[in-house]
């Protein structure tokens, strides 16, 4: 009979309205696989990561069928649709989706195709666009915003059973519902609805009031490498001391993991030296930038290094009410900290309460499996007096141009985009590459990279038949693991 391997407490600074759900293992080995990272066996299911999932088309093929149709994904802003006739064109893969401002101030979604012959309706980019109605430039045939078809050139040589059905001619749906001034839509129409695919990581998400954010800047990187390589750099922070070395004079690289059902979230402790960090009582240039950041002048600042992080969260709780960001609603640890939430399957939001960063992940409308977008979107509530310029959004080749040249966060600057993101996007190539070589077998997984094997079984178990609403039901809800300030 199998044991419920224990919960973490709820520390100080944690999520009260947090409920832990004992995840079963089925032996002692179990409890050893989910201390190293490994994802516990059920039944004779030895769970492994296979090298052949990040580049062969047959996997690709399974991951769209039984993963982008079936799962919510985030689309645009609800800002880029400000007015009736206003259009935003998002790729997904190979469909081509049109999310659309009604006159009631309603969105609908519909795939870019006439129901004619197919052809594509708004040829342009990805982005905002304005169409009153959208007209076929193949045949001439005419929709309505609704969907409703309203013309048609020779109508008369139609059968009229087909050519008067709306369920024949209307433009196809799908579904669409606004979360955290985002639209998010999901290609399955028997999926649950949003809310109840979001779990608790919606109330977490609620405090930083995101819909009061504004688009700072908004740029796709195309990569040569599977989705998932990049997805997986973004889930661990155990390469931090190796890759990001410079983080440490101001961050901590042990992110405690916190899995909420099918998603989850690590955080970086920003404010203090890591553990790491030869020099943990004087102040580094770093710190004194974080404090000047917050008001604090660091020429009389009396505390050690180890006291900045404190230091900044209590400037920021005086602020608090005074001003648009939502210290009151956060702990002590959300004011300093980088809080990274994945959104299964394709979204992470890093989340400060000044700004946060939005990665979204696409497969390549190609086709290939060794392609992918990356999008990166910097979003951030305004103060009195700040305007945001208007972003260029443009798609730019991995490694042709350096990410602090591509990225411009304007009013919103942080050191995470030249000392983090660059470095890490450097190498999804390369490692794509390793993961195609006859040597390499399995990768060997620590417990700072449980969200990777979460992450990877539950799309498998979506591949191997299981429905996305028995991943909700049987997913780990656990505590907050990370102790706060």
């Amino acid at each position: 009979m199998g044991r419920a391997l224990p919960t973490l407490p709820n520390r100080e600074g944690g999520f009260a309205q947090a409920r832990a759900q004992p995840v079963f293992l089925t032996d002692d080995k179990n409890e050893w696989r989910l201390r190293q990272g490994r994802t516990p066996m059920t039944g004779d299911d030895d769970f492994r990561i296979d090298p052949s999932w990040y580049w062969t088309p047959e996997r690709a093929g399974q991951e769209w069928d039984s993963m982008w149709t079936r799962l919510w994904h985030m689309g645009p802003r609800e800002e880029e649709l400000p007015e009736s006739g206003d259009v935003f064109v998002h790729t997904l893969g190979r469909e081509s989706l049109l999310f659309v401002r009604l006159a009631d101030g309603s969105v609908r979604g519909y795939f870019n195709v006439c129901r004619h012959r197919g052809n594509r309706l708004l040829l342009g980019p990805d982005g905002p666009a304005f169409a009153p109605k959208f007209t076929c430039a193949f045949h001439g045939w005419e929709f309505d915003l609704d969907g409703s078809l309203t013309h048609v050139p020779y109508k008369e040589r139609f059968d009229p059973a087909v050519i008067d059905d709306p369920a024949c001619t209307s433009l196809k749906t799908f579904r669409v519902e606004s979360f955290a001034g985002w639209l998010w839509y999901t290609l399955d129409e028997e999926a649950p609805p949003l809310a109840e695919y979001l779990g608790p990581i919606g109330e977490r998400l609620a405090a930083y009031q995101m819909e009061k954010a504004r688009i700072i800047d908004y740029k796709t990187f195309e990569f040569g490498c599977n989705w998932k390589t990049t997805v997986d750099a973004f889930n661990e922070s155990y390469h931090f001391q190796a890759l990001h070395s410079e983080v440490l004079a101001w961050g901590n690289e042990d992110a405690p993991i916190t899995l909420l059902g099918i998603h989850s979230y690590m955080v970086n402790e920003y404010g203090r030296p890591s553990r790491l960090y030869p020099e943990r009582e004087r102040l580094n240039p770093s710190l004194e930038t974080l404090l000047s950041a917050s008001g604090i002048d660091p020429a009389t600042f009396t505390g050690k290094a180890t006291d900045v992080r404190a230091a900044v969260a209590q400037a920021k709780r005086a602020k608090q009410g005074n001003c648009v960001f939502p210290y009151e609603g956060l702990n002590d640890s959300q004011l300093t900290d980088a809080y990274h939430y994945q959104l299964f399957a394709t979204t992470h939001f890093n989340l400060f309460p000044e700004f946060y960063v939005a990665l979204r992940y696409r497969p390549h409308p190609d086709g290939d499996p060794e392609k992918m977008y990356f999008d990166f979107i910097m979003c951030a509530p305004l103060e009195d007096g700040e305007v945001a310029p208007p972003y260029e959004h443009r798609v730019v080749r991995g490694g042709q141009e350096a990410v602090e040249d591509v990225l411009k966060w304007g009013i919103r600057q942080h050191p995470v985009v030249n000392q983090v993101l660059g470095q890490d996007v450097d190498l999804v190539e390369h490692v794509q590459k390793g993961q195609r070589s006859q040597s390499f077998h399995d990768a060997i997984f620590s417990s700072d990279e449980r969200r990777i094997t979460h992450f990877h079984h539950n799309i498998d178990q979506l591949i191997r038949g299981r429905s996305v609403r028995d991943l909700i039901a049987t997913n780990p809800i656990e505590l907050d693991a990370h102790p706060g300030i």
